[in-house]
């Protein structure tokens, strides 16, 4: 990357896969270009802008004026709220103010893009989006974190035709939300390792033009941590985000950057929604949770297959007649849009014997799949502290018994099989987890 910014065209024309986004534009100075940029990518002459109360003046009437240099007509929706929230309410709030519109712009960050994202998928429309601080990866992904029914949920759409960044304007971000940036890629260690235990004893899917893109991202982010939030290094972490969120796309599924430390992540969220408990960033949560299954794993890689007695496992193991009160109980009101997740995640004792069967027959060519991709805790902590991220419970405002029981329940979120699941049917999360003191 030079100093005035970065070209991401050839990854967009290198993979076919990626059918929507073909333009990815990085650069210094870049706002009052902005109009003229998107009117030779989006259709038509009715944009509508959307953006919230923190958003808008940062970059909206900059892009506005723009496009109105360029012949494009705009009509602003500023989200009554400095922090909305994603969920399907504000998407459907949205769509009365689609007629007449051509294509949307979303000026914002996670939350905005996400509203903006799903309403342009629900109308047919095409979008694109203006991001506004660097915070996270689902800019140019191709899905939608909505809050629906008190569920954190992951939903499928179609990403942006274009994402744009303005290097001075994203390094002048708040710092925490560079953090979040941050914090969300340094998980992807541990979000691989997750992917490929699911398709090792889950029989899930795993793609590997997806898996090259999530190392290209990882490649942008060595050694800037100490640089931020300068433009340059500031660019190189958009340009990692926006591959993270492509690889995702590619895939056709979270999975490449999402694991079991973002189901911490969105219990968090869950129950700070629902029950006004204290909660961070995105990002910030992330890469807290990040610490704590990079230390699960560790414990993985150190517990003796021969120590795994498959039918005392399987003796115990509840049916889900047992385990539904459970959830439950757990999660109180939440538990009803839950169950449905968390008994499609919960295995049968047959299911169970074949997969602890399978893990201890293949323990040895399943670790030296795992290994190369896994970074140590504290190598970790290390990026975390050079950036000046959060790395414990504790700093996210967070305390020792919430954080415990994030990391216990919530893989019953969703049935996407992660470190979570395995130390669970271990039988080992509640110890593993009693040894986690430097994050919890």
């Amino acid at each position: 990357m030079d100093e005035s910014g970065l070209d991401l065209s050839s990854y967009l024309h290198s993979y076919p896969q990626i059918a929507t986004t073909k333009h990815i534009v990085l650069e210094r100075q870049l706002l009052a270009r902005s109009g003229e940029i998107l009117r030779a990518i989006l259709p038509g002459q009715h944009w509508l802008l959307v953006a919230d109360q923190t958003t808008w003046p940062l970059a909206g009437p900059t892009v506005a004026a723009s496009a109105q240099q360029s012949g494009i007509t705009t009509r602003p929706h500023i989200i009554e709220s400095t922090e909305p929230t994603a969920s399907n309410t504000a998407v459907a709030a949205l769509h009365p103010h689609l007629a007449g519109t051509t294509a949307l712009v979303a000026i914002g960050s996670g939350t905005i893009n996400d509203i903006a994202k799903m309403a342009a998928h629900q109308a047919g429309l095409p979008y694109a989006v203006v991001a506004t601080a660097p915070s996270m990866n689902g800019y140019t992904s191709s899905i939608a974190a909505l809050l629906v029914d008190g569920v954190k949920t992951t939903q499928p759409c179609t990403p942006p035709v274009a994402c744009l960044g303005d290097l001075e304007m994203l390094a002048a971000a708040p710092h925490r939300m560079v953090a979040a940036g941050l914090g969300d890629l340094l998980s992807k260690p541990v979000s691989n390792a997750d992917w490929l235990l699911a398709h090792a004893l889950a029989n899930g899917v795993h793609s590997t033009t997806a898996a090259n893109l999530i190392a290209a991202s990882a490649d942008f982010i060595a050694g800037i941590a100490g640089q931020l939030p300068a433009p340059t290094a500031v660019g190189k972490l958009m340009a990692s985000l926006c591959l993270s969120g492509l690889a995702m796309s590619v895939a056709g599924t979270s999975a490449p950057a999402s694991g079991g430390e973002h189901l911490i992540s969105h219990y968090l969220d869950m129950t700070h929604h629902a029950f006004g408990a204290p909660n961070d960033l995105h990002g910030c949560q992330v890469g807290v949770a990040t610490l704590a299954t990079a230390a699960l794993y560790e414990k993985l890689l150190a517990l003796d297959p021969q120590a795994i007695d498959v039918n005392d496992l399987v003796a115990h193991h509840p049916a889900w007649s047992d385990y539904e009160p459970i959830v439950r109980e757990r999660f109180g009101p939440l538990a009803a849009a839950i169950l449905s997740h968390a008994r499609q995640g919960h295995p049968t004792r047959n299911a169970l014997r074949t997969r602890l069967t399978r893990l201890r027959e293949t323990w040895d060519e399943l670790l030296a799949v795992l290994r190369p991709t896994l970074r140590s805790p504290e190598v970790i902590r290390a990026e975390l502290l050079a950036a000046r991220c959060p790395t414990t419970f504790t700093a996210i405002g967070i305390d020792a018994e919430r954080a415990r029981r994030a990391i216990a329940h919530s893989k019953d979120i969703r049935p996407r099989y992660t470190i979570l699941h395995l130390a669970t049917e271990l039988g080992r999360l509640e110890e593993w987890t009693a040894d986690l003191r430097h994050v919890i």
